[in-house]
């Protein structure tokens, strides 16, 4: 029979409050929120798919219908007749194409945008950037941000989590390209997601989209500055998601209606087109990844440009197989409420009258086409694609600027829907790579910077600042440089420890079925994340531990809205750079306990005294650390009981533990 401190000592990752101060309080999980994680992990385990997957998805969702009247945007009485305009061109345009009833010559060819010539590129580029400046529609917002603005409160509730998202994107896509009268070119980041390290492609460099990481400086949406008054931030491959691959096309096309690849989809469907777009979303991450934010950065239009195509594609082997596209909206109760085939496009009163179905109709369709995809050997003739293994991929600029050969990575491996590898349809687990070695270099030397915005504002003001622990157990089979012993033995293995490290907790369950390449070293990160709950806004930071160890453990310090008039509700998480789930773990009783038990991971934060948090970074350090030899430190002070996670490779999932 195991003894049962140990278990309570392995749960030491777990968030330690009181819970009868009411200062820092935890509270259930949302019902909405833990049905999510339910579906979404249904038929799933730890060792198949990552969690933050999970938990991102199910956390968006809930946000969105939460706290869509916080970030709508206003619109201008001039602003309103501009955005009709754009959206009557689009129905004339698609009328008379419809009158034809064929395929008709377009203005709207939309390429790959890597394999455009600079002129192309500059075109498309350079309207952007006059909509950016342009303040002749509505003095108050440039006619970018005005078109933007469409992409926030209900009408962002109302694009996604449903099959609605692909026909309303369609529109949107086709709205501003209307403004530029220049096709928006699509970005394949398939190609992207088959490299050896995404982060280093070439699309974030200069001649593209800029910098990946921090505020956005160079490229052709250098030095935007956003409505909030500040530059765009992004976090690319930085929230230990990773980009999809090829076969997730392939699994698409791979079905025939449309209810197989839209929203609701038990657990993470490889067939799910917003599972894989809210993927890319979360890969670049800073505004990208919050809906009310993402069109501050321009990468959305041509991410979307990419989405259309796999629908166009899907509709056209639609028809191929003897399905109408224009009649396959899916119906029955099942269909999230406002995306029914029924209900008008919440894009009024900028569009006439018309429902999600008509949405649907060829007449769309006709107005646009594509060039193919980049294909072997030539890859469009793009340099800035090379053909490996009989795929196209991306090349990578490093610092240099130069663009060297990739290094190959393993192929031909069958292995899960979430893994940067060649994956089966079927779904089947095996074997496979996860994250390789020169990911996880890349992913150390990359900082994270957080965007600030609370319901659609940047308020750096209204956060506050509580320490959290993190304890991280060592996986199990992971390999490093170092071993501690001049024979060669790891001593720091816990599997060679004589009781196998029962004494200290270590208890691995799980055995995952991707592997996730340590560092040489040992170093990782950790990342720890707030959402909120009764606010719509996050923060996230990492701390660098070294999994070479048995057990090792590090204290950050993580943001939630500040409470004032009313409390703050936030949900934390912790996970790896893979995207593994970390537990959290609550104590029991009064005070500084040190016997704890799974929680939620939902907390309730007041402003009643004493306090548990502070009110700024520094006072959150400060309440720990007193350093100077004054005869008072070196020292540690524990003023309040931290928040904790325990990252020790449960075969469960955190919330199937409430």
């Amino acid at each position: 029979m195991k003894n049962p401190n140990h278990q309570i000592i392995s749960l030491v990752l777990a968030v330690c409050l009181p819970s009868v101060y009411g200062i820092v309080q935890k509270i259930p999980t949302p019902t909405d929120v833990l049905e999510c994680f339910f579906y979404k992990s249904l038929n799933t385990s730890v060792a198949e798919v990552p969690g933050k997957l999970i938990e991102d998805f199910c956390l968006r969702k809930y946000s969105l219908s939460q706290f869509e009247r916080n970030t709508q945007k206003n619109i201008s009485v001039e602003g309103v007749q501009y955005l009709k305009s754009l959206f009557r061109q689009i129905d004339a345009e698609a009328q008379e194409a419809r009158n034809k009833r064929q395929v008709t010559a377009t203005w709207r060819v939309r390429s790959e945008i890597r394999t455009l010539s600079a002129a192309q590129r500059n075109r498309i580029f350079g309207c952007l950037n006059r909509l950016k400046r342009d303040f002749t529609i509505d003095p108050n917002t440039n006619t970018y941000d005005l078109i933007g603005s469409l992409h926030s409160g209900q009408a962002a509730q109302l694009m996604h989590n449903g099959p609605g998202f692909l026909g309303r994107h369609s529109l949107y896509v086709l709205a501003m390209e209307t403004a530029c009268r220049t096709p928006i070119p699509y970005w394949d980041f398939m190609m992207d997601g088959a490299m050896t390290d995404p982060t280093s492609s070439a699309i974030w460099s200069n001649t593209f989209f800029g910098n990946g990481n921090g505020p956005v400086r160079t490229g052709f949406c250098g030095n935007w500055v956003t409505p909030q008054n500040t530059p765009i931030i992004r976090n690319v491959g930085a929230g230990g998601l990773q980009l999809p691959r090829r076969d997730v096309l392939r699994a698409i096309l791979s079905r025939t209606r449309t209810s197989e690849i839209t929203e609701p989809q038990p657990a993470m469907s490889v067939f799910s087109i917003e599972v894989h777009h809210n993927a890319v979303h979360n890969h670049i991450d800073g505004h990208f990844s919050a809906l009310d934010t993402s069109t501050f950065d321009p990468v959305f239009w041509f991410l979307h440009s990419m989405f259309h195509y796999m629908w166009y594609m899907f509709k056209n082997n639609q028809r191929a197989r003897g399905v109408d596209p224009q009649r396959d909206y899916p119906r029955g109760p099942n269909v999230p409420q406002g995306h029914e085939f029924f209900q008008r496009v919440n894009f009024m009163p900028f569009v006439r009258p018309m429902t999600n179905l008509e949405t649907f109709a060829d007449r769309y369709d006709r107005i646009v086409s594509y060039t193919p995809l980049p294909r072997c050997p030539t890859c469009g003739g793009s340099p800035f694609l090379v053909c490996l293994q009989g795929t196209c991929v991306a090349r990578s600029v490093r610092r240099t600027g130069r663009i060297p050969a990739i290094a190959r990575r393993p192929v031909g491996l069958p292995i899960t829907p979430f893994i940067r590898g060649k994956r089966s349809v079927d779904g089947n687990n095996n074997a496979g790579l996860l994250k390789n070695h020169e990911e996880t270099l890349a992913a150390l030397d990359r900082s994270y910077t957080n965007t600030f915005v609370i319901d659609g504002h940047f308020a750096p003001e209204n956060w506050v600042y509580l320490n959290v622990r993190v304890i991280y157990e060592r996986p199990k089979g992971d390999v490093f440089n170092s071993t501690g012993s001049a024979d060669g033995h790891d001593m720091y293995d816990p599997s060679s420890f004589s009781d196998g490290g029962k004494e200290i907790g270590v208890e691995n369950r799980v055995l995952y079925k991707q592997r996730c390449a340590p560092s040489g070293s040992g170093a990782t990160k950790i990342y720890v994340q707030s959402d909120g709950l009764n606010y719509h806004g996050k923060y996230k930071e990492y701390a660098i531990l070294d999994e070479r160890q048995a057990v090792s453990s590090a204290i950050l310090q993580i943001a939630v809205r500040k409470p004032s008039d009313k409390y703050t509700e936030t949900y934390l998480s912790a996970y790896n750079s893979c995207g593994r789930v970390c537990r959290p773990v609550c104590s029991i009783g009064e005070g500084s306990s040190s016997i704890y038990k799974a929680c939620s991971g939902s907390f309730k934060v007041t402003n009643e005294f004493p306090l548990m948090y502070s009110n700024s970074y520094e006072g959150a350090i400060s309440s720990l650390w007193h350093l100077s030899l004054d005869g008072k430190g070196p020292l540690f002070r524990n003023t309040f009981s931290p928040i904790t996670f325990i990252c020790d490779h449960q075969n469960a999932w955190p919330w199937s533990q409430n």
